[in-house]
């Protein structure tokens, strides 16, 4: 699990909701500039707020490749989303006590709104190399998940909704069809 506020299990998470915390906090600096944004009014070009939901302890760059034998050269093009959905995913099943996964019939969803890894990498114009549409795209998240841990489930790739929203259609729509198996549904990181 990683959410903000330092959440990075569920009891974090109880603490957070138990305790009424907020984890709303200043832009880190390594983030953005936000100061050079920042106007309160909200005038074109600029950020009405200074605060918003951060991942403050997670480093996105980090991943252990070791569990997911994915080449340096696809690696270095790698959307840190996936990184962190690939050890978020793994981390699920190992506290779900999952121990037999590959080949099995679980259903991989991921609900995502944005492509920022992508907007960044647009221009970059000495970009070569085969990895744009895997590396990048966010159609490729559920897909990644699914290949890496060999699920032969259903997916849903691209659905620009909430997670609570696609959690609600398609729990629906899996119990409706049937289907067996876990259902991993993370909203994108």
């Amino acid at each position: 699990m990683r959410l903000p506020g330092n959440v990075r299990n569920g009891e974090d998470f109880w603490e957070l909701l138990s305790g009424k915390g907020n984890a709303l906090c200043e832009v880190p600096e390594h983030r953005f500039n936000v100061k050079g944004f920042f106007d309160g009014s909200g005038g074109p070009g600029t950020i009405p707020t200074s605060k918003g939901y951060f991942l403050e302890d997670v480093n996105v760059q980090e991943f252990d490749s070791s569990v997911f034998p994915i080449p340096k050269s696809e690696l270095e093009r790698l959307d840190p989303s996936q990184r962190q959905l690939l050890q978020v995913a793994y981390e699920c099943m190992e506290d779900a006590g999952i121990a037999s996964w590959r080949g099995s019939n679980l259903g991989c969803y991921i609900a995502c709104f944005g492509e920022d890894w992508q907007d960044l990498n647009a221009k970059e114009t000495h970009h070569t190399g085969g990895y744009r549409a895997t590396g990048y795209a966010d159609f490729a998240l559920s897909n990644r998940v699914s290949y890496e841990f060999d699920l032969r489930g259903p997916r849903s790739v691209k659905l620009r909704t909430s997670p609570l929203d696609l959690n609600t259609n398609k729990i629906f729509l899996i119990q409706y069809d049937g289907q067996d198996g876990l259902l991993i549904l993370p909203g994108k990181p």
